[in-house]
């Protein structure tokens, strides 16, 4: 009886923890960039192909700070490393 629960259990374990890595959405740069065009209200977004910055144009320049700290959240350590992150606006404050 201990060995069918214990097997059960492994079943389990490794199911969820196979159902919890498949849908994990794989990592890229681009993605994470990509993905402020769905939270906030940008302009533009660039990321260097020479230089190794990050641009992102938001319409309002109070948003400049949350973007920010959306996008360095979600960018790898290496990319943090690698990548300078410029949020900015010319717009100013939209109305």
């Amino acid at each position: 009886m201990k060995g069918k629960f214990g097997l059960l259990a492994l079943c389990v374990i490794l199911g969820s923890a196979l159902f919890w890595y498949t849908k994990k959405e794989p990592y890229s740069t681009e993605v994470v960039v990509n993905s402020v065009w769905d939270k906030f209200e940008v302009q533009s977004t660039q990321i260097g192909d020479k230089d190794p910055v990050i641009w992102i144009d938001v319409y309002n320049k109070n948003d400049i700070a949350e973007v920010e700290k959306y996008v360095t959240e979600n960018l790898s350590k290496d990319d943090l490393e690698h990548y300078e992150v410029d949020v900015f606006s010319n717009k100013g404050i939209k109305y």
